[in-house]
């Protein structure tokens, strides 16, 4: 058998997933370059709770990791949160939008996820899995054979070629292997583009603040249950100053709680420039927090030195795959994860999306077929689902953040509707859509269709109520 190397470019989840599997699959070499140096690199404006679903959790069971998901995260079927409101007034209770027949999903933080898959690695890999940290993707280009060639380069400037079977990229939106392609001189330009729909949540921008896992509060309950929600809505009502600070579970009880703030562009938030700026709006904003006893004065400087990040227009791919030179020499490119598909966290569909592109192409791979054709009908599998899946980020729940009062209000009374018709008529009205995206045996394809055949009977029934209506105004008129 013809010597099989992968060239893994991204050491987020999905990387570090994909070098156990080709590890497991038997392939003779696996480099993963990643720019960061090293797995717990502790980078603010990432500092992400993912909710790890069944999507993730067949690739864990695949790999032979899946125990080790639990030591790192919360287990969680429902989602329970305390609100602990400005006058210090507390309320434990049930979210209800989220489906009680889901499985038991578990949340962790970025950090613990990548170091469970890194410690992974050193324990059941093979030497033949090499990690590049501190090394960033410099050059793609073609090989004296026609195949492809990545060049990398460390922090110290040191480079290093590689010519692999397949360049695995799961690098990200801003994609080095994706720019890569799509500058070679015998590539269309635009066949590697991104194709993107904005989304009510797109622009909306986001910073990063990591308070205590325990601490007190001014008069309500204590956030001392690390395996709890918490949410803390701010005293101001008007859109530019209001906010809300969101602490997830962590299962370390020494490990920060990152509170994600995602507002508008225009939010007095994003004017903020000394930490006392910070302070005081916090302070002013969150009565029910002793704010100077949580926000060290580094992190307050911190956050304010930052560059707040944006959330991008779900956009995907036009193309995943692409594959040069013949024979022996023949080698392709691969976009999987934010490379293929990139959206705002609105389904926390994200890692879990990226973490099924490689349990999908698992599948392909094992299926006994020759590379190329194993990845030709992954390609033809997940481009589809790409598409859909961006257009269900920007159509089932951008409300969320609540920066538009108005549109969480009107997203709240059709959620409600479409959960009880499809309670009196599941037959005809399929359960809501943010329902549907929770279900990990439905294709993204499938939850689409089931959403537009909902949306369809909903628009004939106004319709048809219009009509009665104009027809008894009508008959009435004639009386």
């Amino acid at each position: 058998m013809a010597k099989r190397s992968v060239f893994i470019s991204g050491g987020g989840p999905a990387g570090l997933a994909a070098a156990l599997l080709f590890d497991r699959l038997g392939w003779d070499e696996i480099v993963l370059a990643e720019r960061r140096s090293g797995p717990s690199d502790f980078e603010k404006n990432k500092s992400f709770n993912y909710l790890v679903d069944k999507r993730s959790q067949r690739l864990f069971d695949r790999l032979g990791i899946l125990d080790r998901l639990p030591k790192v995260g919360v287990a969680t079927r429902d989602f329970v949160a305390t609100t602990i409101t400005p006058d210090g007034k507390s309320e434990t209770r049930g979210v209800p939008i989220i489906d009680p027949n889901r499985p038991v999903c578990y949340w962790t933080t970025r950090r613990a996820l990548l170091t469970m898959l890194y410690e992974a690695i050193g324990e059941i890999a093979s030497e033949s899995v090499r990690l590049l940290y501190g090394h960033r993707v410099s050059a793609l280009s073609r090989s004296e054979t026609g195949g492809l060639a990545v060049e990398v380069e460390s922090g110290e400037g040191r480079r290093e070629r590689f010519e692999p079977t397949l360049v695995f990229a799961c690098d990200g939106l801003n994609s080095a292997i994706r720019s890569g392609l799509s500058a070679m001189p015998d590539i269309d330009p635009a066949r590697f583009e991104m194709i993107a729909t904005p989304s009510l949540s797109t622009g909306l921008r986001y910073k990063v603040l990591n308070l205590p896992s325990r601490f007190a509060t001014r008069g309500g309950a204590p956030v001392d249950d690390p395996e709890m929600s918490y949410i803390l809505p701010s005293r101001h009502k008007d859109r530019t100053k209001a906010c809300a600070l969101f602490a997830f579970p962590v299962a370390d009880p020494d490990h920060p709680r990152s509170v994600n703030m995602i507002r508008e562009a225009d939010h007095e938030l994003w004017t903020l420039s000394t930490a006392d700026d910070l302070l005081a709006f916090l302070e002013d904003s969150f009565p029910q927090l002793a704010v100077r006893d949580l926000v060290a004065r580094e992190e307050a400087e911190d956050f304010v030195s930052l560059e707040a990040g944006a959330f991008p227009a779900p956009q995907y791919a036009r193309e995943l795959l692409a594959s040069f030179g013949e024979g022996g020499a023949r080698s392709h490119a691969l976009l999987v994860g934010d490379a293929a598909h990139a959206f705002p966290p609105d389904l926390g569909l994200g890692v879990n999306s990226a973490l099924q592109d490689v349990d999908k192409l698992a599948d392909h791979l094992e299926a006994g077929d020759d590379l190329e054709t194993a990845l030709c009908a992954y390609a033809a599998e997940r481009l589809p689902e790409a598409r859909d899946l961006c257009w269900l980020v920007t159509h089932v729940f951008p409300e969320q953040y609540n920066h538009r009062p108005w549109a969480m209000r009107r997203w709240i009374a059709g959620f409600l509707l479409r959960r009880g018709l499809n309670a009196l008529a599941p037959q005809m009205f399929e359960r809501p859509g943010f329902y549907l995206t929770q279900d990990p045996d439905l294709t993204y394809g499938e939850m689409r269709a089931a959403i537009e055949r909902t949306d369809g009977r909903l628009k004939m029934a106004g319709i048809g109520s219009l009509a009665m209506g104009a027809a008894a105004a009508a008959l009435a008129l004639r009386g």
